[in-house]
């Protein structure tokens, strides 16, 4: 029952404020007609949101569980935020202390961040804190090959789309930077698959008893995890005017995240599969972190 509140919660929060990055963006509302234009993004929005959680609840049919925990689920969610809190909370720390000292850039940041996201994690699950969940069973070839080339075609699908953005003059990196930085998007996505579907999304799952809760849920969450990592340095040089208009251009990146998140928690519920998901997280993000 509080799954399902949190969840209803949180969809309505969303809808609220796509609202309202609608009803704040330049050129979108004339005020002659401010009455029907608001009646009229009010109803594309809940339109939008309504269709989505009637394809969740398509997406999240079903009873098949390919893993579950081997301890109360209570405690294993615990532990799994606590754990995600601390990666964060060292993280943004020592990213203040490297900014302070003149050292942050794209790749100390980035070499932070699989510190972080790896470490943190396994020092959790040797200690036991965070138990590895157990297999239940394995899909099938059949269903692992049909969904792995609808989930990876299109993270490439969405990676060249981002990538599109780019100068006409831009030039690839050379061959050694390039597979470093393509192992390192490989690392980063495999950390974060671990730590958000095999061990949170499962873990709620194991709580809640509802597919769709968890997955929104695990989503949500996914997406959050990013926030403050994306406004940690305007928050570091306190610029605040700057940080309002920030977190209002960054809504849709988040409501990206989410759907992103939703889309891998499918493909995890659906074949149970850590290399596909974490490969298709990868794919995704190669587009964007080229540029």
């Amino acid at each position: 029952m509080i799954a399902t509140r949190l969840s209803q919660g949180f969809g309505l929060v969303l809808a609220g404020l796509l609202f309202l990055f609608f009803v704040i963006s330049p050129g979108v509302v004339d005020p002659e007609f401010a009455g029907m234009i608001y009646a009229v993004l009010a109803l594309v929005v809940g339109v939008l949101f309504a269709g989505l959680f009637f394809a969740l609840r398509l997406a999240t049919g079903g009873s098949t569980i390919f893993w579950s925990g081997t301890r109360p689920p209570t405690r294993q969610v615990r532990w799994i935020f606590a754990m995600i809190g601390t990666a964060l909370a060292i993280q943004l720390s020592a990213g203040g202390i490297l900014e302070l000292g003149g050292w942050l850039n794209e790749e100390t940041s980035t070499a932070l961040a699989l510190l972080v996201w790896t470490t943190v994690p396994a020092t959790f699950l040797v200690s036991r804190r965070v138990e590895w969940p157990r297999r239940l069973k394995k899909a099938s070839v059949r269903r692992l090959v049909l969904t792995g080339v609808v989930a990876l075609g299109s993270a490439a699908a969405v990676s060249q789309l981002k990538f599109a953005a780019a100068p006409a003059d831009y030039v690839l990196p050379s061959a050694l930077p390039l597979l470093i930085g393509l192992c390192g998007i490989l690392v980063m996505a495999t950390a974060e698959e671990v730590v958000m579907r095999l061990l949170l999304l499962t873990a709620l799952l194991d709580l809640t008893r509802s597919r769709f809760n968890a997955l929104f849920l695990s989503s949500l969450v996914f997406a959050l995890v990013h926030v403050p990592l994306e406004f940690a340095q305007t928050i570091i040089q306190m610029d605040w005017p700057y940080l309002l208009s920030s977190a209002v251009a960054y809504l849709p990146a988040f409501l990206m995240q989410m759907l992103m998140g939703l889309f891998l928690g499918v493909l995890w519920m659906r074949t149970g599969s850590i290399s596909l998901i974490a490969l298709t997280h990868a794919i995704a993000n190669v587009g964007p972190a080229l540029l």
